[in-house]
């Protein structure tokens, strides 16, 4: 019986390996994954509108040009293009005639009851974000200049435009303002990690579903019961399809530290534009935050909650997913009895936003540890410091009760299933054998 078992499995899971669309996929999404992670790089390299010098002309009828170009200045810290410059000009009839068919913004600043007022004057149409932090720079501007020509003291008018003096503290002083940057890092990366997963999901369960109604419409299904049992092969094929999933997900891993690899190997190797485009994601600066905050010191022991729940929950949509399927006569029943498995998964992925909106939420905290909706939910509240691992232990031993509960009944449903080619009275006949001792 075990040699059968082992044969099963390897066989169904060569079965999926050696097929040539396995090989296809994986080289596209190797391609993919190595696009997206250096995304920023590919735009930059194929060019565009922000590879072009931003040139803003000022037509300055207040004397204020000296400030307002102070102003302007920092407007490049919110924009895609390489350089900014700003220089002053006359003649706006000659100024806006130079304006055609270039990009160029032109300003003309004139004095008014409110300090001064400007007209922002281009060619076409210029994106929002141009517009508005120009606007704010203007708008800052204007307000210093307003408060130097009022008859406020020099010390008062310091004090206002002086920043404001934050100390972060906290009444637990375990706490600290590094580990407090760190679960806002983790936050953001969880949701980011949480994708793949609910990827994988959908896949195991479309993959058990495919493979057992193949074998029930090519009738070879009782070819395969007539020499093991429907236990050895109820669990080949879970066995099979996890083993499948994982590798897969160890090729996601290995995919993305290709990726990696590459967009270091480019930030050290290309322009200075590239590098500056690679740099607004410093994964040095990232892992510094969380080792800083404290956060690696404990993915020793998270890590491993979170790899348990990852694969309890796994094997439990592989067991629901194969006992569905035993169930339907043809992949059509079985897409409309999986649609409830993937709104569960659904529901998780959907409260890891509401938990940023919710913060503490009683009912989040609880839904986590619901089986099958915390495999998208709590590893996410656990990174981001929502929920403890007293909680995440929780959702362990209720999956795996889920785990015990689907074996044991779950089983008998399935014997009565495989070889059932008939819709009629399905029900009952489940329901029946669930009772059977």
């Amino acid at each position: 019986m075990e040699d059968k078992f082992k044969y099963l499995a390897k066989y169904s899971l060569f079965k999926k390996i050696k097929n040539k669309w396995f090989i296809i996929a994986n080289i596209i999404v190797l391609i993919i994954v190595i696009g997206l992670v250096n995304i920023d790089s590919i735009v930059k390299f194929f060019g565009g509108d922000f590879n072009n010098e931003l040139k803003i002309n000022v037509i300055d009828n207040t004397n204020y040009y000296n400030d307002i170009k102070t102003g302007l200045e920092g407007v490049s810290a919110y924009l895609s293009n390489s350089k900014v410059t700003i220089k002053k000009v006359d003649n706006l009839k000659k100024q806006k005639q130079k304006l055609k068919d270039t990009d160029d913004i032109l300003l003309v600043i004139n004095k008014d009851e409110n300090v001064f007022n400007a007209q922002f004057i281009t060619d076409s149409y210029v994106d929002m974000t141009k517009y508005a932090s120009i606007v704010s720079a203007l708008n800052s501007v204007k307000e210093k200049i307003a408060l130097q020509n009022s008859n406020i003291d020099k010390n008062e008018l310091s004090k206002i435009s002086k920043p404001i003096n934050i100390k972060r503290s906290y009444v637990n002083q375990e706490k600290t303002e590094k580990e407090e940057n760190s679960r806002n890092v983790l936050s953001v990366l969880s949701m980011v990690i949480v994708l793949p997963c609910f990827m994988l999901i959908v896949f195991l369960v479309q993959m058990i579903g495919a493979e057992i109604n193949e074998e029930k419409q090519t009738r070879g299904m009782e070819i395969i019961i007539g020499n093991v049992s429907a236990k050895t092969h109820f669990f080949s094929k879970i066995l099979a399809s996890n083993l499948f999933v994982l590798l897969q997900g160890g090729l996601l891993v290995l995919y993305v530290l290709v990726g990696l690899l590459i967009r270091k190997t480019s930030m050290a190797s290309s322009s200075l534009l590239v590098q500056n485009a690679s740099s607004n994601f410093d994964f040095k600066m990232i892992f510094d935050t969380l080792t800083s905050g404290g956060v690696v010191n404990k993915l020793g022991y998270v890590i491993p909650l979170i790899i348990i729940l990852l694969v309890l929950s796994f094997l439990a949509y592989s067991l629901l997913a194969g006992i569905l399927a035993s169930m339907t006569t043809n992949m059509e029943n079985y897409q409309q009895l999986q649609t409830p498995l993937m709104v569960i998964s659904v529901i998780g992925y959907y409260l890891i936003f509401l938990s940023t909106a919710f913060p503490g939420s009683l009912f989040i905290k609880i839904i986590s540890c619901v089986p099958l909706i915390s495999i998208t939910l709590a590893p996410s509240l656990l990174l981001s410091g929502e929920i403890s691992v007293n909680v995440i232990i929780i959702a362990i031993i209720l999956i795996g009760a889920l785990d015990y509960l689907l074996i044991k009944y779950g089983l008998k449903i399935y014997k009565v299933g495989i070889l059932n080619y008939s819709e009629s009275n399905l029900w009952k006949k489940m329901f029946k054998a669930v009772k059977e001792k």
